[in-house]
């Protein structure tokens, strides 16, 4: 029993990890939330994207803007969400 146990454990933490958004996963969640009329050329969100800091968890991942200090956005099974709605539409090093 115990073994069922550590290996039921063992495949949930390898599919965590094995469906860990990258950090292009988290960039297209961010600018899937822009403002529709906000269109920014690839510098544009390159320069924007630039304050970004992608943290891996193995099972979960993370972007924190390293001017604000605040988390942007988290990432776990596939799925990113964002939480700081204010970061898309601050200007580029305000």
């Amino acid at each position: 029993m115990n073994k069922l146990i550590l290996l039921l454990l063992a495949a949930g933490l390898g599919y965590a990890a094995y469906t860990n958004p990258d950090i292009n996963d988290h960039r297209e969640a961010i600018s899937g939330q822009w403002p529709e009329q906000a269109f920014y050329t690839d510098e544009q969100q390159e320069e924007r994207f630039g304050d970004l800091d992608y943290t891996n968890f193995i099972v979960g991942s993370a972007t924190k803007d390293t001017v604000k200090m605040t988390m942007v956005s988290y990432g776990f099974l596939g799925r990113v969400t964002v939480v700081d709605e204010e970061w898309q539409t601050r200007p580029v090093h305000d």
